[in-house]
């Protein structure tokens, strides 16, 4: 049976392919909304204010509506390249059938850690190395203290670069199974959203992903401070990145 959406027609299993990626996307979309929310809510809270060990340093720079304006461009841009590419090229992107479960973890683990290793020549050496990029990304680092929702508190340009490195990621790895794709997506999300909480808990068991938190923090004290990895602390620490820089000019500060 076919099926046309305007002057698009589809075959059924085309349709059905489009509409379980169109679900998937909704889905990854809420769900880190959901997180933001919580994390947002629980940052303030007094046990995590009580276990924080950075000092807020709010910025008289990023009005409130400013940031709104921000966050709505941030959204625009992502999700329209999110669902754009992927129904564009989801023939490209995603294999017919979809794995099993270890290989759908072993195909979202490689997507993530390929782009993660682009991600981190992508923020180190253009968004702080290159006059242009640094210009660009000292929009986000205004923020010198972020919280959840910062991580939307981004430059148009950075963030279709960033979503646009993290399909060219998928893409090589691929064609990947749909659901692997959804878990890379969730997992870039969510890392996304996390490392911005400002939730730094000494519970044992989550020392690895708070370290990730205070890692990013010290990423905002400096346009000099390293720390340019995202999902994992890897690529720093094998190039020599994962410390601070001691002395901290304003200049360096915000760009």
């Amino acid at each position: 049976m076919n099926y046309s959406i305007g002057n698009v027609k589809y075959s059924e299993p085309a349709m059905h392919t489009t509409l379980t990626l169109v679900v998937m996307l909704v889905a990854v979309l809420a769900l880190s909304g959901i997180f933001m929310s919580a994390m947002g809510a629980f940052a303030v809270s007094e046990t995590a204010r009580r276990q924080r060990t950075r000092k807020d340093k709010p910025s008289s720079r990023v009005t409130r509506a400013a940031h709104r304006r921000a966050r709505i461009a941030n959204s625009i841009v992502s999700t329209g390249l999110f669902f754009g590419v992927t129904i564009a090229f989801r023939t490209r992107l995603f294999a017919a059938q979809d794995p099993g479960v270890l290989r759908t973890i072993g195909e979202a683990a490689a997507a993530l850690l390929l782009y993660d290793f682009g991600y981190y020549f992508l923020h180190r050496f253009v968004f702080h190395g290159v006059s242009f990029g640094r210009r660009i990304h000292a929009f986000h680092h205004s923020i010198r203290t972020p919280y959840a929702i910062d991580s939307l508190y981004v430059h148009p340009v950075e963030t279709a670069l960033g979503v646009g490195l993290f399909l060219a990621s998928v893409a090589i790895v691929g064609p990947i199974g749909m659901y692997s794709f959804g878990l890379a997506f969730l997992v870039y999300s969510l890392i996304n959203i996390w490392v911005h909480s400002a939730v730094d808990l000494t519970i044992p068991g989550l020392r690895v992903l708070s370290a990730l938190v205070r890692h990013h923090d010290i990423h905002h004290e400096s346009m000099k401070s390293g720390f340019y990895c995202n999902v994992t602390p890897l690529w720093d620490h094998v190039f020599g990145t994962a410390k601070r820089t001691e002395q901290i000019s304003e200049a360096d500060a915000i760009g």
